[in-house]
């Protein structure tokens, strides 16, 4: 994958985001940080259980509902909140060109949750969880895409 000068390099998952810029050119990139993020998003059992909600079919037969998944759902709002980060940057028109590297869950919610000024920016997308990898080991798998 060849990065012009300038292109932001957005490296996620579903709780830690790594924000880079490519400040070389297209032959050899140099990404360095501009952003970063990451929370703690303990496991469902952590964050509260109860038993699962009950309602009624018929007077003789009740139903249950499935328990919420807190832990996905800050997963997801996560990536919401990214999105709209992303929406407030574009609009400061802090950059021009976008690449997402991300796991395909994340990655499909940003797709959904992208603002369509940013989605005209996103140049390429790398379905792989690099996020807490190097920028070192993230510039070397962007080369050989």
């Amino acid at each position: 994958m060849k990065l012009k000068n300038g292109t932001w390099v957005l490296v996620c998952d579903s709780g830690k985001f790594l924000l880079l810029e490519n400040n070389g050119d297209e032959d050899i990139m140099d990404l360095r940080v501009v952003a970063h993020d990451e929370f703690v998003n303990p496991a469902t059992s952590d964050q509260g259980t109860d038993r699962p909600g009950r309602f009624a079919i018929s007077p003789d037969r009740r139903g249950t509902t499935q328990e919420t998944d807190w832990h996905q759902l800050e997963e997801t709002r996560f990536a919401q909140n990214l999105a709209e980060k992303l929406g407030r940057w574009e609009n400061d028109k802090r950059f021009n060109d976008l690449v997402i590297v991300s796991d395909s869950r994340t990655l499909g919610v940003l797709r959904s949750a992208l603002p369509d000024q940013v989605k005209k920016r996103v140049r390429g997308e790398v379905q792989k969880d690099y996020a807490h990898r190097t920028i070192e080991f993230i510039e070397t798998a962007l080369a050989k895409e």
